[in-house]
């Protein structure tokens, strides 16, 4: 009877165990039910840097009413699931005017472009190595990144003598912390992963 007895309590332990575990991914799951949404003015940013150049699109800092929607994921069309795509300046221009903004100031167009350039005029300039005398990273105390080829920074790895480190960009890093975040997410059992800087391999 002992035995039996043990054997029932470590099933139901198993059982409980397993229904505390559906709990907790449960409660990690996103539900939508009823949405708020509150309608802005529309009025020219101030607050971006839009690619194509032109002025960029604003809101005003008070709503004008106050809309209570139930979303039905459902429902959802492949339309609404499309990624937002870049507004051509043509475009911005059009929306600020049909929303009643008469005079569209040029400041910022001439500001946004200063910005634009000074983004890709970036980096250092030193080829293979890094020397503390001339590097710009060095000399601004910050250190020297490589996206793609040599930008913005133009050093080699192991040339490069940029005491403040340098970080080269690694797809393979990125996709790996894609899979990894994803099955955490799905509750799946991965290994832990250490990263520093999130798809950026140090070198």
């Amino acid at each position: 009877m002992g035995k039996r007895k043990h054997s029932l309590n470590g099933s139901s332990e198993h059982e409980n165990h397993e229904a505390l575990e559906k709990r907790m991914k449960s409660k990690g799951r996103v539900s939508f039910g009823d949405v708020t949404i509150y309608h802005f003015p529309r009025k020219q940013g101030f607050v971006s840097v839009p690619s194509n150049g032109g002025s960029t699109l604003g809101m005003a800092r008070r709503h004008l009413w106050i809309e209570k929607l139930r979303v039905d994921l459902a429902k959802t069309s492949a339309d609404d699931q499309k990624p937002f795509a870049p507004i051509s300046q043509k475009a911005r221009r059009s929306i600020l005017k049909s929303a009643g903004v008469r005079r569209i100031l040029k400041t910022e167009e001439r500001d946004c472009a200063k910005l634009r350039l000074s983004r890709v005029i970036c980096g250092c300039n030193c080829g293979d190595i890094c020397y503390s005398e001339t590097c710009e990273c060095i000399l601004s105390g910050i250190g020297c990144q490589v996206d793609y080829g040599s930008f913005p920074c133009s050093c080699q790895p192991n040339g490069c003598q940029n005491g403040n480190g340098r970080k080269q960009y690694n797809p393979s890093t990125v996709e790996k912390h894609y899979c990894e975040t994803f099955a955490r997410i799905n509750g799946e059992n991965v290994g832990p992963a250490v990263l520093k800087y999130v798809g950026v391999a140090i070198v």
